[in-house]
């Protein structure tokens, strides 16, 4: 019985509620940073396409996996109704380039080689990087760690 109800709190604990940020802004300029940083290497890697590091690149599945992190935070960001206008626009965004970029990083990696994956992956980067961009506008420019507005 005391195994049960240990089992029990542990997988409610692990379960968790959404997440309560304090400012839902600080933590969307740092997946903000976190899906620019692999934008860009995913252009680096664009431009050594052919070469076998891409496929078989620990890069590759270490972006994979910063993608599917970001998405899995932006899940438990509290519900848009509950975030300001900008933050809950933010959210979708970054939303759009996780995705993007996910799937860029497996499809270079499956067949990065083919003339046509290549124009795919092109053009998700190029979406995943506006999106980005549109988002650190509704975001500011204040870099991350750094207080908002003087305070």
């Amino acid at each position: 019985m005391v195994v049960v109800l240990l089992l029990f709190g542990a997988y409610r604990s692990l379960g968790g509620a959404p997440l309560q940020a304090a400012d839902p802004g600080v933590l969307l300029r740092s997946l903000h940073a976190l899906l620019r940083a692999s934008v860009d290497d995913l252009g680096t890697a664009l431009a050594s396409v052919g070469s076998a590091e891409v496929a078989d690149s620990d890069d590759a599945r270490g972006a994979r996996r910063v993608s599917a992190s970001v998405q899995q935070t932006l899940d438990r960001l509290p519900p848009p109704g509950e975030l300001d206008d900008d933050d809950a626009a933010t959210r979708a965004l970054l939303g759009a380039a996780a995705e993007d970029i996910g799937w860029a990083w497996r499809m270079l990696q499956a067949d990065g080689a083919n003339p046509g994956i290549t124009a795919a992956v092109a053009a998700l980067a190029g979406h995943a990087s506006k999106c980005c961009d549109e988002a650190l506008e509704l975001l500011g420019s204040v870099p991350v760690g750094e207080p908002l507005h003087g305070s």
